[in-house]
């Protein structure tokens, strides 16, 4: 199989996910939507997330448009760019171009990207950047020039903006210095260049650190929430299903043909590099996992170096794993595009289901009357549909409670509101009213985007 055989039927797949995207009853997932609300008004900070992602969407969608479709197209779009950077990491880590380029290729086929290249995420841009600043230190280990560690600074701080997990990076550089002279002796030996690293990081960072002083370091609170052990629950399950998914996601055909022809793998600095910055991110996930929880993306990072670590061990060892492994990733993504073609019914696909029916229905009843949402997800998929209708959307927050997401801070129902709404939610959620109203239950909808029914009421004030 040759480079230009493999990227031909990287087209080929490129095309059939387009098709499957235009064919497709699916809708957005409603984080995908509320990523596009966000869009739509650009900011230096939300509450669960950097902004980065929210930049790039509004200048994506102001060239191209906000259509289901073009939105769906974003991802690849930022693909192929990560598809670039991981060419140049692999050039940068001494691959010959012809096993750079069947690298990069590979790793765009690996079931984790076959499935997050069908989603909107913050996770795209953090590998984009990720993988660049990787990119960038490699090159400031051979060349230590002060322009490397400008640059060093500003993917990084684009790193963090895209995501906070882009801490793991930092963690990884201290292990990289520490257990690497050469590295170690490029920071040591240009402090200029060191101050121009942290200089350039700041001045990126600075602008999400003033929106989180002045709205009380929300996002950075959310974060740390997630990872609470205040919400300990011990499980031996969760860390093996992480695990698990680790290996789906890298793919199960390489990563079994890397434990077949681990004799011959060796400690040079490549792979020493590659597991640097993939191990400790992959091991604090695991115990997260089983202190509290952990989503199979919170290790995303790690995926590049794996993936490339395993890619190096097979590909030098035994091509024909490396092919076999292209043909089944490649069999993966085409029975997925296949899916989104067909809308397939499997439960796994209700969160991108019914959305739109659900609109329409609603609209029947509610006509051009505000609505009142109490959910985050249901807030932004209805605010996505309704895009060109004249319904304002507001969300329940009695003022001085705690905030619980974005729309409470942005799109907040006051406690003086005395026009008449419809609710979709609980009675109990609008409780804090100062307004003398009544209310009737109009419907309730069980729809497969909603894990329970949601209840319509009609508010009228007196």
């Amino acid at each position: 199989m040759t480079n230009r055989l493999a990227l031909l039927s990287i087209l080929a797949l490129v095309a059939f996910k387009i098709i499957a995207i235009y064919f497709t009853k699916f809708t957005l997932y409603g984080d995908e939507a509320q990523y596009w609300l966000w869009s739509k008004s650009p900011g230096l900070g939300y509450f669960s997330k950097p902004p980065l992602l929210a930049w790039f969407l509004s200048g994506y969608a102001n060239v191209f448009g906000d259509s289901f479709i073009s939105l769906k197209i974003f991802p690849t779009v930022i693909y192929f760019f990560i598809f670039l950077s991981v060419y140049r990491l692999c050039l940068s880590l001494s691959f010959s171009k012809d096993s750079s380029m069947l690298c990069s290729i590979s790793f765009f086929l690996i079931p984790a990207v076959s499935f997050s290249s069908f989603l909107i995420s913050t996770d795209l841009l953090l590998l984009l950047f990720w993988t660049l600043t990787m990119t960038k230190l490699l090159n400031l280990r051979s060349h230590g020039s002060t322009i490397n560690f400008l640059l060093l600074g500003l993917f990084l701080g684009l790193s963090f903006i895209a995501k906070y997990a882009a801490i793991y990076f930092v963690l990884s550089l201290v292990l990289l210095i520490i257990f690497d002279k050469k590295t170690y002796n490029a920071f040591k030996n240009n402090l200029l260049g060191v101050c121009f690293f942290l200089g350039s990081l700041v001045l990126v960072l600075l602008p999400n650190i003033f929106w989180n002083i002045n709205n009380s370091w929300v996002t950075l609170a959310h974060t740390s929430n997630n990872a609470s052990l205040q919400n300990l629950s011990l499980s031996l399950y969760e860390p093996l299903e992480f695990l698990v998914a680790q290996i789906l996601m890298v793919g199960p055909v390489l990563f079994f043909a890397f434990i077949l022809l681990i004799k011959n793998f060796n400690f040079d600095f490549e792979n020493k590099f590659l597991l640097i910055f993939s191990l400790p991110i992959i091991f604090i996930v695991l115990i997260e996992s089983f202190l509290v929880r952990a989503n199979a993306n919170w290790a995303a990072p790690a995926l590049i170096s794996i993936f490339i670590l395993l890619f190096k061990v097979v590909n030098n060892n035994r091509v024909v794993l490396i092919k076999l492994n292209f043909v089944f990733n490649y069999l993966i993504c085409v029975f997925l595009f296949a899916a989104i073609l067909t809308s397939s019914k499997h439960n796994i696909f209700d969160r991108v289901r019914g959305v739109d029916d659900f609109t329409k229905d609603l609209l029947e009843i509610i006509n051009d009357k505000d609505i009142v949402v109490s959910d985050r997800i249901t807030f932004a998929n209805i605010s996505y549909e309704l895009r060109n209708n004249k319904n304002i959307l507001f969300m329940p927050y009695k003022k001085g409670s705690s905030v619980t997401n974005h729309f409470q801070m942005t799109s907040a129902l006051s406690e003086l509101r005395e026009d008449d709404f419809y609710l979709i939610g609980e009675l109990d959620d609008i409780s804090y009213l100062l307004n003398s109203y009544k209310t009737e239950l109009v419907k309730e909808f069980f729809i497969p985007f909603s894990s329970s029914g949601l209840k319509l009421y009609a508010v009228s004030f007196k």
